[in-house]
């Protein structure tokens, strides 16, 4: 399905121009059919039927025109009609057939009946145009050609294509013509195709009508809603499978156009009656809403040929009747139905007089730039030949095919540039708000290139549309960087600018654009495919014309337009120029970005670097020597700083106090929180305090200065090898695994962490623990990014295997046993990177 409407929509003008050619050739077989083919023959009376019994239908004359050609036959008003050409007759149609195979001039052998007389008499034959219809498919006719312009001005315009679908539906309703006087003769199939195509073309008609005119040339605001536009869509469409079900019942099994059809025939022309009169009302309140008077212009001119158009038909229908006999003795009382053509001729003259629908631009270009081009070529070709005459008869014919050459080679080089300046020439006086427009966005591709900094460019951008081409209705939307949606950053007379889109849909919008090798502007009949429920937004803002600004196919932002100064909406020539600028802006605006990123990224990384010296500073600068303890402290840190800490703080020869910690969060605030920690924990480890006692004081000060997203996790153990003894308090860190000889143990003491409640809370759930060590044991001391490290199939590194490493180690130093986790850690990550910082204090017991 999507193949087949890209094809359509990559080979629309062609698609155009075929249905075009169709279309008219149909409709010149129309008119033929209502000037020969269907060409009524007139006996200047009126037939009347009047039903005798259940099959019979008896034909008497009514209103026989005085001098006329029946009235000279001798046949008075009551006459009945019995036979012509002494085929008797039964019905009016039957009658009307064989009437119809005369020709102007010619005579028919009417059988009558005059009282209890039967009268043979020869009536002279008259034929009769129905103005009606020629009046219908004149107007038809003249409305395909100018939609036909219209529609390859711009083929994807919403406006443009019902202008041209309504044309198209008129030309295929009068096929109907067809089944006029020559149905009998028909073959069933193509009588029943037939059928079917005019029955498509007539109910279209009426609803095509209504939805031109409900958005031309503004749209009113009930016809954007959903139940309106599918109503104006499915009504049709609902009366054609209706008509084509009463024929299958009535028609089709009877041969004939029978009055079931006519009765079709007339709800049809009902419904366009009505819409026609709709449309003219419609069009009367736009006009007044129109406040500019040069708006108002174009479609006062419609409007006057509409309402003459329109009065003609009442008058036709209506007055005509009352004021002459019939149409058959008095056609001249019809003919002011003429006057319906008057509509296409007035839309036409507007639309190429005041540039509706962007169609007299592309004529005026046409006819313009073409006559200008010929004209330019013209005077070069005839300086050239006599300058060519002159040089060969001053210097010889021999000599002649090298000059020729000479000055064409000459001519090439020149016309073009000669030929461009004559273009902009041209341009700047027959098209000065054109010209204006490509001078200040020619400037501003120019200028834009060389402005620092996201918010210059966006206000050179916007100054540029709103100051320089005094675009009423404008605005910006760009990417927001927390979540990709588009935002509006700069508006002018726009009331509603709480506008977010997603991209998803703008960038399948572009992709199809791209694909079919056009230009990717979004103009308001897209709005509802594209913007879904947000399109309201847009129209209420009064916009019509959206240009992406896309790198690559990346879409940057979106300039949004309304009407230029002129009232008029951007052509399709301007949007090739504000495509292109948009394009420039959109270089300009990514690369502000990138430079932002970059800027911030050396922000980033000077912080980093400030948190690393932080940290490594907090480190000790040596391990103290403790009688009877071999003790060794490492961390590794990773690429973005973590907040991993670790202290040595010796009391005396014997006693020394072991700190662990983790500052939850990364970077520079959390190396900060980590020196602050330090002051506090250095001023704190005191030999008369407990390392419970130490972490409730801890907490106390640490909680009211931390951010509440903020804690601290803290191992602090007290080692007294003179008492072989050691303290330890966790408050929510990791666990101490201790490894004498074969045999492991892990402390998984009770404790949350610092910084998560204020007092009482925290102390009770701090549970302190005092063991007794022997020679030759281990005490591990870790943070997290050593049991969380993880390898390139997101294995954890674990404390099972850090267990393993421990075990068995007595007859090597701290130092050792240390190198040997690292390698092993190392070994197990394999390519995987560091997420986070690696903190380790061994304490062997010598």
């Amino acid at each position: 399905m999507q193949s087949i409407k890209n094809f359509f929509e990559r080979n629309q003008k062609g698609i155009v121009i075929i249905s075009f050619i169709l279309l008219f050739c149909i409709g010149l077989v129309n008119f033929s059919f209502i000037f020969v083919v269907n060409a009524t023959s007139n006996d200047e009376c009126l037939w009347e039927p009047k039903k005798i019994s259940k099959d019979s239908v008896a034909i008497y004359f009514e209103k026989v025109k005085i001098n006329g050609v029946t009235w000279k036959a001798g046949i008075r008003d009551g006459d009945q009609l019995i036979a012509i050409n002494k085929i008797k007759l039964k019905d009016i149609w039957q009658a009307q057939r064989i009437l119809n195979k005369y020709n102007t001039g010619e005579f028919a052998l009417y059988t009558i009946k005059q009282g209890d007389k039967l009268i043979d008499t020869k009536v002279e034959i008259k034929k009769l145009i129905q103005i009606a219809q020629f009046a219908f498919m004149l107007m038809a006719q003249i409305w395909l050609v100018i939609g036909f312009v219209v529609l390859m001005a711009r083929p994807n315009g919403y406006i443009q294509r019902l202008f041209y679908k309504i044309s198209a539906a008129y030309i295929i309703l009068f096929t109907s013509l067809y089944f006029l006087g020559t149905s009998k003769d028909l073959n069933p199939l193509l009588f029943v195709v037939l059928d079917y195509v005019w029955t498509i073309g007539g109910f279209f008609a009426s609803f095509l009508i209504l939805r031109f005119f409900w958005s031309f040339p503004k749209p009113f605001k009930f016809a954007e809603k959903k139940w309106v536009k599918n109503f104006l869509r499915l009504a049709p469409v609902i009366l054609i499978i209706a008509a084509y079900i009463v024929r299958h019942i009535f028609v089709y099994p009877y041969s004939g156009f029978n009055t079931i059809s006519l009765a079709i025939i007339g709800i049809i022309n009902l419904l366009i009656l009505i819409a026609l009169i709709v449309g003219l009302i419609s069009l009367y309140i736009n006009y007044f809403r129109i406040k500019n008077k040069i708006e108002r212009k174009p479609i006062y001119i419609i409007l006057v040929a509409y309402t003459i158009g329109i009065l003609s038909l009442l008058y036709t229908n209506l007055v005509a009747p009352a004021i002459s006999d019939t149409v058959f003795n008095s056609p001249e009382y019809y003919t002011p139905i003429l006057m319906m053509a008057l509509i296409p001729v007035a839309f036409g003259y507007s639309i190429f007089r005041y540039q509706l629908m962007d169609v007299s631009i592309v004529v005026k270009n046409a006819i313009i730039y073409g006559a200008a081009t010929i004209t330019v070529a013209s005077a070069y070709f005839l300086v050239i030949y006599l300058l060519g005459q002159g040089i060969s008869q001053a210097i010889g014919t021999q000599y002649q095919g090298i000059i020729a050459g000479i000055i064409f080679i000459i001519f090439a080089l020149v016309f073009q540039s000669t030929k461009d300046r004559f273009q902009n020439f041209l341009t700047e006086k027959f098209y000065p708000e054109q010209f204006a427009h490509q001078k200040v966005l020619v400037k501003f591709s120019n200028e834009v290139t060389s402005i620092v900094g996201l918010e210059n460019i966006l206000d050179k951008t916007f100054d540029t549309f709103t100051s320089a081409l005094r675009i009423n209705n404008f605005g910006i939307m760009v990417r927001d960087q927390n979540n990709g949606d588009l935002k509006v950053v700069r508006s002018k007379g726009m009331t509603n600018t709480d506008l977010r889109v997603n991209q998803s849909a703008i960038y399948s919008f572009v992709q199809q654009k791209s694909s079919l090798s056009k230009l990717p502007v979004i103009e308001r009949e897209d709005f509802p495919a594209v913007f879904k429920e947000k399109s309201s937004v847009l129209e209420e803002n009064e916009i019509y014309t959206i240009v992406p600004m896309i790198i690559k196919t990346k879409i940057v932002g979106l300039l949004l337009f309304g009407l230029k100064h002129s009232g008029a909406q951007f052509s399709h020539e301007d949007t090739e120029l504000l495509n292109a600028v948009a394009s420039q802006a959109a270089i300009s605006i990514e690369n502000a970005r990138l430079y932002e990123a970059e800027k911030q990224k050396i922000s980033i990384e000077r912080d980093l670097d400030l948190a690393r010296k932080i940290q490594q500073s907090l480190l000790p600068s040596g391990i103290p020597k403790i009688n009877r303890l071999d003790i060794c402290g490492q961390m590794i840190p990773a690429m973005q700083v973590g907040g991993d800490y670790y202290d040595l703080i010796k009391l005396s020869d014997s006693k020394i106090f072991v700190v662990v910690g983790d500052v939850s969060g990364k970077g520079l605030s959390a190396s900060l929180y980590m020196a602050k920690l330090q002051t506090m924990i250095q001023l704190a480890c005191t030999p008369d305090k407990t390392p419970k006692q130490i972490l409730v004081e801890i907490n106390k000060r640490l909680y009211e200065s931390l951010e509440r997203s903020w804690f601290v996790t803290m191992t602090l153990a007290l080692f007294d090898s003179s008492a072989n003894t050691v303290k330890f308090c966790r408050a929510g860190h990791m666990p101490l695994i201790t490894a004498n000889n074969g045999s492991i143990d892990s402390y998984k003491s009770r404790g949350i962490g610092i910084g998560l409640e204020s007092g009482s809370i925290f102390e009770s759930s701090l549970v302190e623990e005092e063991v007794q060590f022997k020679s030759g044991q281990i005490f591990a001391f870790f943070s997290d990014g050593i049991t969380e490290a993880m390898n390139e199939v997101n294995e954890l590194f674990g404390e099972d295997k850090l267990s393993e490493l421990l075990r068995n180690k007595s007859n090597k130093t701290s130092s050792e046993v240390m190198n040997d986790i690292w390698k092993s850690l190392t070994l197990f990550r394999g390519r995987a990177e560091q997420n986070d910082d690696m903190t380790m204090v061994l304490v062997k017991v010598i």
